[in-house]
């Protein structure tokens, strides 16, 4: 079974050469609709996908989280395996907010921390922490190495997960956002639309699996 950690109380954020990212103007932000979201309780776990191009959900020795709070969630680093421009099908995240209808905001920047590429914000159906999946089809780029921030609106409370596991796809830099010293970082995946080998090479995987059944 997953083992979900008590939320983190006394916690140092980790050290970095650069501030947080300044939060943008919401109000502006695309409304991604909730028949946009799927959830997965905690315990089922965080399996990837193909199309992933950077994935940092698995729990580790447990998920963790700062109290729920309203505000910046926290920030997070990325290298991704693309090369330039990303076109976000999917991101997946650990994490979720207090009630049904609460606002979570998505900002993806440059590495920098300077620029944004990237927002949008979704109002969730269900309250409770999940593995969330967010279906973008396409709409929205992110730069192949970044920072992902996480928020919710004014009248709104969450929690974005962390863990101490590594990335399963691409890399980070430990010592920018998380917690506990770099020892802890938030869990998120970006996927992108599969290229049309990987889509037969899955063809190929689901036919292999249907033949070992019989």
């Amino acid at each position: 079974m997953m083992k979900i950690t008590a939320t983190l109380t006394v916690v140092a954020i980790a050290g970095s050469a650069f501030a947080s990212p300044v939060l943008g103007d919401y109000s502006t932000y695309t409304q991604i609709s909730s028949d946009n979201l799927t959830a997965v309780s905690l315990e089922q776990g965080t399996q990837g996908v193909v199309s992933s191009v950077y994935s940092n959900m698995d729990a580790g020795t447990g998920f963790a989280a700062f109290p729920s709070g309203n505000g910046a969630l926290g920030f997070d680093d990325y290298t991704s395996t693309s090369v330039g421009s990303i076109s976000m099908e999917s991101i997946r995240f650990v994490g979720g907010v207090d009630a049904v209808d609460g606002v979570l905001n998505f900002e993806f920047l440059d590495a920098s921390g300077t620029n944004l590429i990237s927002a949008f914000s979704v109002a969730f159906s269900q309250a409770g922490n999940f593995i969330w999946t967010i279906t973008l089809g396409g709409t929205f780029s992110a730069d192949a190495t970044g920072i992902l921030q996480m928020s919710t609106d004014a009248t709104s409370n969450g929690q974005w997960f962390l863990s101490d596991a590594s990335p399963t796809v691409g890399s980070e830099d430990n010592t920018f956002g998380g917690a506990s010293g770099g020892a802890l970082s938030h869990r998120f995946e970006i996927n992108v639309i599969p290229a049309p080998g990987a889509l037969a090479l899955m063809g190929m995987g689901s036919l292999v699996a249907a033949r070992r059944r019989r």
